[in-house]
């Protein structure tokens, strides 16, 4: 929430023989008439006149930085907001929107002071109360965040927007049940709250109510038809029912829609957050697809854009994710995590997963260990691997990006391919005694750059955590002559499970909190090597981390892996 649910209230008329005063106060009226009224752009050019005509008013300097905040403008929304404070200090609405605007920008802890401040001088802000408790979940603060969003419903009871975000934090903490609950009364005061009936099919979803999970996505979508993360979460729960074909078409749109979403001035982040192990990436992507001949001039002239962006920009280490310029993400808005080149993955007619495997032997080998872990080698066919390697080479669809400097590929972006569903449900075809009635929970692929290195200098790709699922198959992609120590490259699973009362933020973020819990370790850790088309099989609620890795320079030799997740946590 960013504060836009204040109304906006006509200025007092002031008697003035000031031709001066007559104009300023009728484009104010004119200027608060259309903001209220929703006409954004209308609103935008008045206050834009009354700014260059040099009239000060701290109202119209935030309110047109709520705008450029709409319009994906955050640098500018902050520049103005703040204007708007300098002109008048005590102003509560203004200490708000700065800290949605600083939220938006990845600024959390200033974000939290600035709405925190708005509190202090306005205590019965139910807007701000609700807006500090979505800065303190992403912040991590789950039980704070609860208790602000509780203070904005008992301000304001039928707050709709705050009943909404109630439902996101309780899903966070694990209470779908009261998650439920409060996503219902947000929809129940606000019927065409279609990001409201998206929360409450993701929380349908989890707690298994799977039809109706899928009709909440549906209404979600015909309330917001352009709704891409509706698209990705109802293809979710399609790929649970096993309606593969239905879910790879919902998926498609959702890529379609993502990919789409920046000419609408998009607030997505994933089109002006950059570092520079992301843009080498791209840039070896582009080099690598025009030797390929795959529109060899678009794409050399891509990676030469690239490299001139690139030292224009004083990246603070090699995995520092920073914001694009308004200059930058103009020259690269029409390529930067966009799906420029995809390549066809189809189903193959014959098997994917090698028919040599022992399936006995590796069901034993799983079951023999105390909580479920073995690994595979020549897991997939040589077909299906070079058809998934070529496919995870050429297509760019590597928009997600980590900290530690590697990037990620998901199903809702553009991953989502028949073959990689297919590897799926063999995999619980084969291993029945493993992945019992499991459906598919999720799919993924991380790339890591030996390259990369953040301000430890250390070359470690996920941090230890835990995942959502009941088992987890993590299988590696590039060759084995691009590794260069085979002692190491793979996976740590410790043997230790993370506690099921934990909050997925806990299990899967607080590594010191996960840290103190591996103490409990019975010394029976596995170190997993990395090995080409390697595949490692494991109870999903154990902690585990990507190991230290070294592989050699070049495009074609980055680490690559893919993880499949079945069933759900509560189902071990």
């Amino acid at each position: 929430m960013k504060g836009f649910g204040e109304k906006y209230k006509n200025p007092e008329k002031k008697k003035s023989n000031s031709n001066k005063q007559t104009i300023k106060d009728q484009i104010l009226s004119k200027a608060f008439k259309q903001h209220s009224q929703g006409n954004l752009q209308e609103a935008k050019k008045y206050y834009e006149n009354f700014i260059n005509k040099g009239f000060l008013d701290h109202r119209v300097f935030s309110n047109y930085g709520m705008i450029l905040l709409n319009l994906g403008e955050l640098e500018k929304a902050e520049i103005f907001t703040r204007k708007a404070i300098e002109l008048h200090p005590n102003y509560a609405m203004a200490y708000s929107n700065l800290g949605g605007i600083l939220k938006d920008l990845g600024k959390l802890q200033e974000a939290e002071l600035s709405t925190r401040k708005a509190i202090e001088l306005h205590p019965n802000y139910a807007m701000a109360y609700s807006n500090l408790g979505g800065i303190l979940k992403d912040l991590g603060k789950l039980q704070e965040a609860e208790l602000s969003t509780r203070k904005a419903i008992e301000l304001k009871p039928n707050f709709a927007d705050a009943h909404y975000s109630m439902g996101n934090i309780l899903r966070d903490l694990g209470k779908l049940q009261e998650a439920e609950l409060s996503t219902r009364k947000a929809i129940e005061l606000k019927p065409n709250f279609a990001d409201a009936h998206y929360s409450m099919g993701n929380i349908l979803r989890d707690l298994g109510k799977l039809q109706e999970a899928e009709l909440s996505q549906r209404k979600a979508i015909e309330l917001k038809p352009n709704f891409a993360k509706a698209y990705e979460a109802l293809g979710l729960v399609l790929l649970e029912k096993n309606k593969y074909d239905l879910s790879l078409i919902y998926f498609s749109e959702s890529a379609k829609l993502l990919n789409d979403q920046i000419e609408n001035n998009s607030n997505d982040q994933r089109f002006k957050i950059i570092s520079k192990a992301k843009i080498e990436h791209d840039i070896e992507q582009f080099e690598y697809l025009a030797s390929k001949n795959y529109d060899v001039k678009k794409f050399t002239d891509l990676a030469l854009l690239y490299k001139k962006v690139a030292l224009e920009i004083n990246f603070p280490s090699d995995t520092s994710l920073i914001y694009l310029n308004n200059k930058h993400q103009s020259l690269l808005k029409d390529s930067y995590n966009r799906i420029l080149h995809k390549l066809e993955s189809p189903k193959l007619k014959e098997e994917v997963i090698n028919n040599s495997l022992n399936i006995e032997q590796i069901t034993n080998d799983y079951f023999s260990h105390e909580f479920g872990l073995t690994y595979i080698d020549n897991f997939l066919s040589s077909k299906a691997i070079k058809s998934l390697r070529d496919f995870l080479l050429e297509s760019t669809i590597w928009f997600n990006i980590k900290q530690n400097g590697y990037v990620g590929a998901f199903l809702r972006e553009g991953f989502a391919n028949p073959l990689i569903i297919q590897i799926a449900d063999e995999l619980k075809t084969k291993f029945p005694k493993i992945f019992k009635n499991y459906p598919i929970n999720h799919i993924w692929a991380f790339k890591y750059d030996s390259r990369a290195k953040n301000k430890k200098s250390s070359l470690r790709g996920i941090n230890v955590h835990a995942d959502f699922a009941a088992i987890n198959v993590n299988f590696w992609i590039t060759p084995k002559k691009a590794n260069l120590n085979p002692k190491s490259g793979g996976l740590i699973v410790y043997d230790v499970e993370a506690p099921k009362k934990w909050d997925f933020d806990t299990f899967n973020n607080d590594e010191k909190r996960i840290r103190e819990e591996l103490k409990k370790s019975k010394g029976n850790t596995k170190v997993i090597p990395y090995n080409e088309n390697r595949a490692v099989i494991f109870n999903s609620n154990l902690f585990h981390e990507t190991d230290s890795y070294e592989f050699k320079e070049g495009y074609e030799n980055r680490r690559i892996n893919v993880t499949l997740l079945f069933g759900r946590r509560k189902d071990n």
